[in-house]
């Protein structure tokens, strides 16, 4: 008898369980506002100085690591948020890719596109 009522006991829980806190569920559609994190936009640019530094760090006074020739192109990873004058010219500080290389150089002295098509186009009318 004891089984008995301890399964009885078990049954109601579960029935209690399964149907007693039933709700209904209504659904709602949420519209979520595009963020910069799930936004991915390749920008590329054309170098227009004779020899730019291309730098550890977004500051003039970062180490240098390598000298960039007038008309390469580059891969844009991001840029500064801030406006900073170099040379008196204002502009951002460009977080690029080359060769394999990661480093900053100051955007006054590039010009930028929304492809690498449009890039070595300008490049090769560039240099030649």
């Amino acid at each position: 008898m004891f089984l008995t009522l301890k399964q009885s006991a078990v049954s109601v829980l579960l029935i209690f369980l399964l149907f007693g806190c039933e709700k209904s569920m209504e659904t709602h559609d949420i519209t979520l506002p595009p963020t910069s994190v799930l936004q991915v936009q390749v920008s590329w640019a054309v170098i227009t100085a004779p020899h730019l530094r291309l730098r550890e760090e977004p500051s003039e006074n970062a180490r240098v690591i390598r000298y960039l020739q007038n008309g390469f192109v580059l891969e844009i990873l991001s840029k500064t948020r801030k406006l900073e004058t170099v040379e008196e010219k204002d502009n951002y500080w460009y977080q690029i890719q080359v060769d394999g290389l990661s480093g900053w150089v100051f955007g006054a002295y590039l010009n930028i596109f929304d492809s690498r098509a449009k890039a070595e186009a300008a490049s090769k009318e560039l240099t030649g």
